[in-house]
């Protein structure tokens, strides 16, 4: 049983811990580094990404996922057009 609960622990910790660093960041009230501040400007106007972006927030979207550099480079291209 606590070998288990021990690797439960692990897992949990691991897919919880992207998404509690990103939660850290935000929290510290301070305007979000220049990349975040062009992620954010570039989900404007672009309903998949913004929606895709609360589902990172929300936890059914992951954060690897989003984060992914194909992603964000998907995101930057639609905005650049």
């Amino acid at each position: 049983m606590d070998v288990a609960l021990a690797d439960y622990e692990q897992r949990r910790n691991a897919a919880a811990m992207p998404i509690y660093e990103f939660t850290c960041q935000l929290a510290r009230l301070e305007p979000p580094p220049p990349e975040m501040q062009q992620l954010f400007g570039a989900c404007l106007g672009n309903q998949t990404a913004t929606d895709r972006l609360v589902g990172m927030v929300e936890g059914t979207v992951p954060v690897q996922e989003f984060m992914a550099p194909e992603n964000i480079q998907q995101i930057m291209a639609g905005a650049a057009v």
